[in-house]
């Protein structure tokens, strides 16, 4: 089984999620019609 999540690109964040087994994969821009786009960090886990 795969655990898939997005997360801003918070420094405190995406470690708590590496120190749990999280793994980034990839980054993505978000698509909003109301305001600018931020990048989403794409991470996995494997269960």
């Amino acid at each position: 089984m795969v655990v898939f999540l997005e997360a801003a690109d918070e420094e405190k964040l995406l470690s708590f999620y590496r120190e749990n087994g999280f793994q980034q994969f990839d980054t993505r821009l978000t698509d909003s019609s109301k305001g600018k786009p931020h990048e989403l960090i794409q991470l996995l886990k494997l269960l």
